[in-house]
């Protein structure tokens, strides 16, 4: 018996199917979480649906469900984000937002709160023109705590002191996430610079909604602690992002 299902959900992923000019996609899902849909007849010319087998739809999803296999028979697009093809940066960081979610998502498991986050990710990069690089260091940690993985740099992760601008902080992979200039020699930690202290702590201390606001030291500042965050994704998760193994 086949069901029919109506889901907002957004595409991480499309890929080759075997037939019928069809796509396999791997949605997510406030609702069901994640899971994937076939897509047919979408590589043929002037296809209804090929919007709709893009990475980065956002859209409302019509499925029919048989045996627990989903086939997406319409769609009705609320955003394809199609403004970030226009830059390189943007394009790239945000396939990694969608890359860590395929990571971190449960399978037909609902997740508001992180549906909520890459969405409302994506806009700012598309809309309010924030760096995406700065976009990118918050989501990854935003997503890690929002998995139960934990990642706190406003605290010491010995004296649970709240840390400051202007002290010397390293940061720590098996730990809460950052360790204050006093208690530095009780855990192992990797030492930042001024620079990426103050760049970690202003996008960890500022709301996404205003990340477009912050000003920042340099390019290679943004650069490092993007290098670092996806350091701690991996030691805390054990998986690495393809998209931007460069930065590993």
């Amino acid at each position: 018996m086949t069901n029919t299902v109506k889901t907002t959900a957004i595409v991480l992923k499309s890929s080759k199917h075997t037939a019928d000019a069809s796509r396999l996609l791997l949605l997510f899902s406030p609702e069901k979480g994640l899971f994937s849909a076939v897509i047919r007849g979408v590589e043929k010319p002037k296809a209804k649906l090929a919007s709709a087998s893009q990475p980065f739809c956002f859209g409302e999803f019509m499925l029919a469900e048989r045996n627990g296999y989903y086939t997406v028979i319409d769609c009705y697009i609320y955003d394809s984000f199609y403004t970030l093809a226009g830059n390189l940066d943007s394009y790239v960081l945000s396939s990694a937002m969608l890359e860590v979610v395929s990571k971190l998502a449960v399978p037909e498991d609902a997740n508001v709160e992180l549906f909520t986050l890459l969405l409302n990710s994506l806009k700012v990069v598309a809309y309010e023109k924030a760096e995406p690089t700065a976009v990118a260091i918050k989501f990854l940690k935003e997503s890690l705590v929002l998995s139960g993985f934990g990642l706190d740099l406003a605290t010491c992760d010995v004296c649970r002191q709240k840390l400051t601008d202007d002290e010397e902080v390293g940061l720590v992979y098996v730990g809460s996430g950052a360790v204050c200039e006093k208690h530095k020699g009780k855990v192992e930690h990797v030492d930042l610079s001024y620079e990426e202290w103050q760049t970690l702590h202003a996008i960890d201390q500022t709301k996404l909604a205003e990340i477009s606001h912050l000003k920042f030291y340099s390019r290679e500042a943004l650069t490092s602690c993007l290098s670092l965050m996806l350091k701690q994704f991996y030691y805390r998760t054990g998986e690495k992002l393809i998209s931007l193994e460069k930065y590993f």
